[in-house]
């Protein structure tokens, strides 16, 4: 039996595109400006273009932990974040109809941050897939759904 049958027989639907774009807005907006927040003396001190890039391949490190541990920590205790809150969708795991476990949820944010640091390149997959999957989804065996 497909997956998609799967989801639909344990009563779940795929969230949209829409929605999902809208909520993976939410989070970076909120991650960069917790980012934004803590190291905000650098930001003010940082007057040109070049300082700004120079500061920010400096806060590289600390910006990919702060998108993975965030994205980490909600998937693995809610199936959520603050911006699948607000659009009312979650992660489940394919195997569980449940949560992604901490590993999976680890794998998930690793994947889906280093996608985001290749254009959103895996995301775009998400297109042509008919659950609507990118490829941090799949590779964390993973959907989004409606949160009922």
């Amino acid at each position: 039996m497909e997956l998609v049958d799967k989801l639909h027989m344990q009563g779940f639907k795929e969230a949209s595109l829409f929605k999902r774009a809208v909520s993976m807005t939410i989070d970076d907006l909120l991650v960069s400006f917790i980012i934004f927040i803590a190291f905000f003396d650098s930001f003010v001190n940082a007057k040109t273009l070049e300082q700004q890039i120079i500061l920010t391949n400096e806060l590289i490190g600390y910006i990919f932990l702060a998108y993975t541990l965030y994205h980490w920590i909600f998937i693995a205790l809610y199936g959520k974040t603050i911006g699948k809150m607000i659009m009312k969708i979650k992660t489940i795991d394919i195997e569980t109809f449940d949560k992604p476990s901490w590993g999976r949820a680890l794998i998930r944010s690793i994947v889906r941050n280093f996608d985001e640091m290749f254009f959103y390149l895996g995301m775009a997959y998400a297109i042509v897939d008919p659950l609507n999957r990118a490829i941090h989804d799949i590779v964390g065996k993973s959907v989004v759904v409606e949160d009922n």
